[in-house]
């Protein structure tokens, strides 16, 4: 049985939790800066694990700690 932890999410889910524009996560992906796959109908899916460590990474390159 699968979480949500491991449900691959959509490129709106992450511009939502993110709160940044759809252009914004695909500059990201196709920079290489947030690792995502294609699905069978070639959209792009982010896996929690991988967003989690793009926003770590931004986070240290930044200086922001968590709230």
């Amino acid at each position: 049985m699968r979480n949500d932890e491991d449900e691959p999410l959509t490129i709106k889910q992450v511009t939502r939790e993110l709160n940044v524009d759809d252009k914004t996560v695909r500059r990201w992906i196709k920079s290489g800066q947030l690792k995502a796959m294609r699905d069978i109908v070639g959209r792009y899916t982010i896996s929690r694990a991988d967003l989690n460590s793009f926003v770590e990474q931004r986070r240290r390159q930044f200086g922001i700690s968590e709230e």
